[in-house]
């Protein structure tokens, strides 16, 4: 019995979080009330608060099911990758960028949710405490991979990898940004896999380590480009 109600209630939690993530998709954290998750999951009203405090817990619960989901997908796909691609970072960073976009194009309303979570950081303490801590994580994941990358040889020599990192997750979040205004408007995988590729920055904020490559081609030595 005790499994049996464990059960019913995983699974009613769920029936409560995929509620919120229609109505919060739909009309926005500010505009949704507890009474709406609970009409759009068919419960009482009182139902929802058995499982989430407020709604901000159900907001910030959606918020953690799409980095699981995204996280799930990522290393998914770096475990698919053939063992020498593995072994390259500029390869793997390929097959994180097409992870997300499979995730963003799958999971098109919990990515509208990511967006606005973003946006309420701005004056919503706990909401801005789980963005900075998933940006923290991601970020170190990234510039360590990033690192591993320059000394392979993957990424120019003087690559800022913590730069590089940041403006790899700006990239992404700027291409969600724009296919929920437009959806279909350009093709997710295309898109994630030229940002994979886009040149890495030096500490000087250059792509270019302030003219360091071309000054390189007119010593005759060949410019340090990044990986493809």
């Amino acid at each position: 019995m005790p499994k049996i109600a464990e059960r019913a209630r995983a699974a009613r939690r769920e029936q409560i979080i995929a509620a919120g993530l229609a109505c919060f998709a739909r009309s926005g954290y500010h505009a949704t009330t507890m009474a709406d998750v609970a009409a759009q999951a068919g419960v009482s009203k009182g139902t929802p608060y058995l499982y989430f405090a407020s709604k901000e817990a159900l907001f910030l619960a959606l918020h953690e099911e799409w980095d699981c989901g995204a996280g799930q997908r990522v290393d998914a796909a770096i475990a698919a990758l053939p063992d020498a691609d593995r072994g390259s970072p500029r390869r793997v960073l390929h097959a994180i960028a097409a992870a997300i976009a499979a995730h963003v194009t799958a999971e098109p309303q919990t990515c509208r949710v990511l967006m606005e979570t973003r946006a309420l950081a701005a004056h919503e303490p706990a909401i801005a405490a789980a963005v900075r801590a998933a940006d923290t994580r991601t970020y170190r994941q990234l510039e360590e991979l990033i690192a591993a990358g320059v000394r392979a040889g993957e990424w120019p020599e003087g690559t800022d990898p913590a730069l590089a990192a940041r403006l790899f997750t700006a990239g992404l979040y700027g291409l969600m940004a724009q296919w929920h205004l437009a959806p279909g408007s350009f093709p997710w995988d295309a898109a994630a896999a030229a940002l994979a590729s886009g040149p890495a920055p030096y500490p000087d904020g250059t792509a270019d380590g302030g003219g360091r490559a071309a000054a390189s081609a007119d010593e005759g030595e060949a410019p340090q480009v990044p990986v493809a």
